[in-house]
């Protein structure tokens, strides 16, 4: 249980750091003098780490869950430092971003799989899972407050301490990591790699688009209204207070619910008709972020239940390309602008294709 709690911070450190650069977008562009490089920048990590991503899972049965846990923490802090450093120089910025991009992945991996591994019922597995995509919408919610904000004046410095913190971290907690045994009952039935996880990693990648997109297009939204960046910041993390919240309240609907998908796109789909009432607008686009948090929490949930018995490589499979979301949100905010909410709708109603509960 230590480990587990331990690695629960992992994922804040990933998309506060992740989403707060995202969110830095015109400073990146201004230090850089270039959107191609600011873009480039931003997205470079999340490429790398759904690419590599997988691999951790092999190294994770190989050699447990405490060397890699120190390993990736390790070479993460120091490749942040260097970012920290060469920031001014786009060219090294963006391949240290893509080095990052190696052990950025190993932050999802471990938390998810040590929770599949464990010996705990399905409700506190449950908890788990909820409590872990908690801590990446806390992440989320902070990252464009502080590390955004840090980013308008002083990025090399705040990137810098940011590293020493995940560096104390380490140096304070590695001695507590324990490697986790699979549970007796898997150990009876091993199972080879399926083919199956497909439909929990497909299902996860069209609800964190769905997020991500949102994410990228309420700053805009709130700024282009209000011509205020730092409201544009607030109210992309109250959203992300939503996500949480649903994140939160998964534990008491275990289980894979069919109808939450459609309840989602169902919400994206009415606040798109208000779309110019910024009030109501956005306060049922905060309702749908707590559907959207449920469905976060269930797509780890059904993750674990078809990674059953090849729980190192299925869930590191499937954390690490459910963050090609964190890649293809953005473009679709992008090319999608004004229709992008019926797309969403549209999105997350089909997903429901992908889902089937465990009575199945």
């Amino acid at each position: 249980m230590d480990s587990l709690r331990i690695f629960l911070l992992l994922p804040f450190f990933s998309v506060f750091t992740q989403v707060g650069i995202a969110s830095s977008f015109t400073q990146i562009k201004e230090i850089f003098n270039s959107e191609f490089f600011a873009s480039t920048f931003i997205a470079i990590t999340p490429l790398v780490s759904m690419i590599i991503g997988p691999l951790w899972g092999k190294f994770l049965s190989k050699y447990g869950e405490k060397r890699t846990y120190s390993i990736s923490l390790f070479f993460w802090g120091i490749i942040v430092m260097l970012i920290s450093f060469f920031l001014y120089n786009p060219i090294l910025s963006i391949i240290l971003r893509a080095v990052q991009g190696f052990f950025d992945p190993v932050f999802y991996n471990i938390s998810l799989t040590g929770v599949s591994k464990s010996s705990l019922n399905i409700k506190n597995k449950s908890k788990f899972y909820g409590y872990i995509e908690i801590m990446g919408s806390l992440g989320a919610i902070l990252g464009p407050l502080i590390l955004g904000s840090f980013f308008i004046y002083y990025p090399k410095q705040f990137l810098f301490l940011l590293s020493i913190i995940v560096l104390f971290y380490l140096f304070f907690t590695f001695k507590k990591i324990k490697n986790f045994e699979v549970d007796v009952l898997n150990k009876k039935e091993p199972k080879k790699f399926s083919l199956l996880i497909l439909l929990a990693t497909f299902y996860g990648i069209s609800v964190l688009i769905s997020i991500v997109a949102l994410q990228v297009v309420l700053p805009i939204y709130v700024e282009q209204i209000y011509e205020n960046a730092i409201l544009g910041k607030v109210i992309a993390s109250l959203f992300s207070v939503g996500l949480m919240i649903g994140n939160f309240a998964k534990h008491k609907l275990i289980g894979i619910k069919k109808i939450m998908p459609i309840f989602t796109g169902i919400i994206l789909f009415i606040s798109y008709l208000f779309i110019d009432n910024p009030i109501i607008f956005l306060s049922i686009l905060f309702i749908g972020g707590i559907f959207l948090g449920l469905s976060l929490t269930m797509s780890s949930e059904y993750a674990s239940v078809l990674s059953k018995g090849f729980e190192n490589t299925g869930m590191s499979f499937f954390s690490s390309l459910r963050i090609s979301g964190n890649i293809f949100g953005p473009y679709l905010a992008a090319m999608a602008i004004p229709n992008l909410f019926i797309l969403l709708s549209a999105l997350t109603i089909v997903s429901t294709g992908l889902l089937f509960s465990e009575k199945d």
